[in-house]
């Protein structure tokens, strides 16, 4: 628990990569937590409370969200993750385990790929970064929404009065939604659509996954998008070291709605990897 006796400590650090912030909690193994697009470091402060009073619980900004400022380089996968190397190097951690999801699995696993000798195992929340069927037409179209020539947004806007007319009112006001969701997150949108495709798709993790040797748990909500859940299954099947954990009636608020199982799937990992070293 995040009590007056063990305060939630926060910091910054200058890397060669930017400046990183970080909140802080706790004693015991190290969890180090990034957070998922859209979001930054307190969307883990539910699930940090249960975990602080038998966890070292780090938990970052990633470059250009929340309170870590934006890189003067231009935003990538690989840019966050070496900078997550920077700063675990800074720290001079002898072990930690990574808690990331969405976004910040995707550069979760860019680091791990590294094979860094500290690295015990990774609990990943709906992955992203790996290509499926559905991947290029959903980001074409998140990438037309943030447009700075807003074409599509514009033509959302104009047929707004006669969406009712046919019966489109509420798909309409959902993608109308959606894009100011999108908005409302610089960093994220200057990661992921603001770049060119022959940019992003290197950093994809399809072929990478066959490399990573560190013990992984993909933790996927049985009732979320089928989009989200193929990206997790692909991940899983990608992934020799890779084992994936449906919560089966969990959706999209997985992390706020399910912290209690979250929680026992990452104490269970971190006491299965200790286990095994030793």
């Amino acid at each position: 628990m995040i009590t007056q006796s063990s305060p939630l400590r926060i910091s910054r650090i200058r890397l060669p990569h930017g400046q990183l912030f970080w909140r802080e909690v706790g004693e015991g193994p190290t969890l180090v937590f990034l957070h998922g697009s859209f979001q930054d470091g307190t969307q883990w402060l539910p699930l940090v409370e249960q975990l602080a009073s038998r966890f070292h619980c780090l938990i970052p900004d990633l470059l250009g969200f929340g309170e870590s400022p934006p890189p003067d380089q231009k935003q990538s996968i690989a840019l966050q993750a070496k900078c997550l190397a920077a700063y675990l190097e800074a720290l001079h951690l002898e072990r930690y385990t990574l808690v990331a999801h969405s976004l910040g699995a995707w550069v979760a696993s860019h680091f791990a790929l590294t094979q860094p000798a500290q690295l015990q195992a990774m609990a990943l929340i709906s992955p992203e970064g790996v290509l499926t069927e559905a991947f290029p037409n959903r980001w074409q179209r998140e990438k037309q929404l943030t447009a700075f020539v807003p074409v599509v947004p514009a033509l959302l806007k104009l047929s707004a009065p006669f969406s009712r007319l046919v019966g489109k009112h509420a798909a309409i006001a959902r993608q109308r939604a959606y894009r100011h969701q999108l908005l409302a997150s610089s960093a994220s949108c200057r990661l992921l659509f603001k770049r060119r495709w022959a940019d992003l798709h290197p950093e994809l993790l399809n072929e990478r996954l066959e490399h990573l040797q560190v013990r992984t748990q993909v933790l996927q909500g049985g009732q979320d998008d089928p989009a989200v859940i193929a990206q997790s299954k692909t991940f899983v099947r990608l992934c020799p070291a890779a084992q994936l954990r449906m919560l089966k009636e969990g959706d999209q608020a997985l992390l706020s709605h399910w912290s209690d199982s979250i929680a026992y799937e990452i104490e269970r990992l971190v006491l299965n990897t200790q286990m095994v070293v030793s």
